[in-house]
């Protein structure tokens, strides 16, 4: 798949309505535009590139059933990511699995290596350095674009959790550029 289509809120919005009325292109398109974020936002929580294409299909047929039941279609965003938060959580408590953050195990020739990079191969340790709950917020808001609002609707708490988790993530990462670039000099 390659890169997502740059879609602003409103077209996402008239996307949505459109799908929410049965139309299978608007649907695509959306489709499209969220798979990769949301294969990285899986990836990141299970470590395995083929279980969170797996994880992110199936969320996708959920939502195929579900849409027309979405009264806010500019909820669509939070509602999608909370959908695969909850995937990713039924499939941890089915599996009784440990998510691992680094699989010793994997050749690292292996294919799998390449897509797990998906252009963050600098975001990765950067976002394991942080608390689980920070590095979620951190990458929803950040690098899923999604607001406060969105943010905290996908993760289930309080705007202003997720405004103290940011802030927390931004000083973290803020002292920890700081003592690399003193410890270089």
């Amino acid at each position: 798949m390659s890169k997502s289509t740059a879609l602003t809120l409103d077209m996402i919005n008239l996307l949505v309505l459109q799908a929410k009325h049965g139309d299978d292109r608007a649907f695509n398109m959306l489709y499209t535009h969220f798979f990769i974020p949301m294969k990285r936002f899986a990836f990141v929580r299970v470590n395995d590139t083929m279980l969170a294409e797996d994880l992110v299909q199936n969320v996708w047929l959920k939502i195929s059933k579900r849409i027309k039941t979405l009264d806010d279609i500019t909820l669509f965003r939070s509602w999608l990511f909370k959908a695969l938060k909850w995937e990713i959580s039924d499939w941890v408590k089915s599996s009784k699995n440990k998510i691992l953050a680094n699989s010793a195990h994997e050749d690292a020739s292996d294919s799998q290596v390449a897509d797990q990079a998906l252009d963050m191969g600098q975001l990765m340790p950067i976002l394991a350095g942080l608390p689980a709950s920070e590095a979620d917020v951190v990458e929803l808001h950040y690098l899923n674009g999604l607001s406060v609002q969105e943010t905290a609707l996908a993760l289930d708490v309080p705007e202003g959790t997720v405004k103290s988790r940011l802030s927390r993530a931004r000083e973290t990462l803020r002292t920890s550029i700081y003592e690399e670039s003193n410890y270089e000099l």
